[in-house]
């Protein structure tokens, strides 16, 4: 009895220290991107502004990497952690809700309090979370692809189809060049991107890429519930990227026969929801709003076939952001070329292809933040003629 009462109260500390090591590690890597969006306010010179931009960027990198490991290692933990973060959200947000309908009037004195009352109750009683949650099989993890969105059909269709693929650490999951082979949901493990941009190899817009002194290699990590793949398979195109496996790594695979099976089963959505998503997964790099979720919720994003247009008209008074998330563009006033993903400035309220000779397919989503507020993201890819 003695010896378990031990166990117990040593897995117990143990967890709260893979607890703590978790949240400190993730406000780290906020405190990095609220650290360069304040240097660059504050910056006067550009070269010094680059150096301690990349001095940030190679710091969340790494914190980045290191938080995958502790996801790897502390599944049990950090799913814990997760679901009880979640909760804590959406209760919170139910109270800020229920105390505006009640200032307003909208809700009974006595009625309101006994909601306050509930709502609080549930958020003292997450101190009595479990520390850890067993993580889902395999079979359950489709449903963590949010362009499936929990339709049973769906994900019925797709369980036929995946496969268990299994990689070692250091296993090249898909090489930079390499035609896809279908896309890769990570059940556990982590993996890296790495892009290496060779501009003297590409015919489309290579020199205006490097007079922009775009970075020549990029790194980016993923973990359990990313997607590989989802781009290079919805263009049917090279891979962009090398993904190596940082560990021992588990993933869901689907062919790329498959998935464009899917697509012809559903055809009236499930191809324009994945680009939704992968749209989406792009520009929330920069506004933090955007999310798959809010796109369910509202409902106000829809995509345009805008092959024909040589130029486009972009900023308006409803569009508050404009996003290239693939390809590039080029301003029409200034000759100033945008290369995704980039957030194009205001200023600028006319593009066009980039190199005449190419003929460029638009897929436009536009978004919604409120009645007078919108997003419009471009996506463009190249077709030599």
């Amino acid at each position: 009895f003695i010896y378990a009462k031990i166990i117990s109260v040593l897995s117990y500390t143990w967890d709260f220290f893979d607890i703590l090591m978790y949240c400190i590690t993730k406000g780290y890597i906020q405190s990095q991107e609220d650290t360069k969006l304040l240097i660059k306010q504050i910056s006067t010179r550009e070269s010094i502004f680059q150096q301690l931009y990349e001095i940030l960027e190679r710091n969340k990198r790494e914190a980045v990497k290191e938080l995958g490991l502790i996801e790897r290692e502390c599944r049990e933990v950090v799913i814990a952690l997760k679901t009880k973060q979640a909760i804590r959200n959406v209760l919170g947000k139910a109270l800020k809700n229920l105390r505006f309908l009640w200032s307003r009037g909208i809700i009974d004195k006595i009625e309101g309090s006994k909601m306050n009352k509930l709502f609080l109750a549930k958020i003292k009683s997450l101190n009595n979370f479990p520390m850890t949650i067993p993580p889902p099989t395999p079979e359950k993890f489709l449903h963590n692809i949010v362009w499936l969105e929990n339709k049973d059909v769906l994900i019925e269709f797709f369980k036929e189809k995946a496969q268990l693929a299994c990689f070692d650490y250091g296993d090249i999951i898909c090489k930079e060049g390499e035609m896809p082979q279908g896309i890769y949901l990570i059940i556990s493990g982590m993996s890296s991107y790495f892009i290496l941009h060779d501009f003297s190899k590409t015919s489309d817009s290579g020199s205006l890429r490097a007079e922009a002194k775009l970075p020549a290699t990029f790194t980016e990590y993923v973990t359990s519930g990313d997607i590989i793949g989802e781009l290079s398979c919805l263009l049917k195109r090279e891979m962009g990227y090398t993904a190596t496996c940082e560990t021992i790594l588990q993933a869901c695979f689907i062919s790329l026969e498959d998935l464009y099976e899917g697509f012809d089963v559903f055809w009236s959505f499930l191809e324009d929801k994945v680009w939704v998503k992968v749209a989406l997964n792009i520009a929330n790099q920069y506004i933090k709003e955007l999310t798959y979720q809010r796109y369910l919720e509202e409902n106000n994003m829809y995509m345009e076939n805008l092959s024909s247009y040589s130029e486009l008209s972009i900023y308006d008074e409803t569009i508050q952001y404009v996003l290239i998330v693939f390809g590039s563009v080029i301003n029409v006033v200034t000759e100033e070329p945008y290369f995704a993903p980039s957030l194009i400035p205001p200023s600028c309220f006319q593009v066009r292809r980039i190199i005449p000779g190419i003929l460029n397919l638009y897929l436009i989503v536009c978004w919604s933040l409120t009645n007078l507020i919108g997003v419009l993201i471009t996506f463009i890819f190249y077709l030599q003629y």
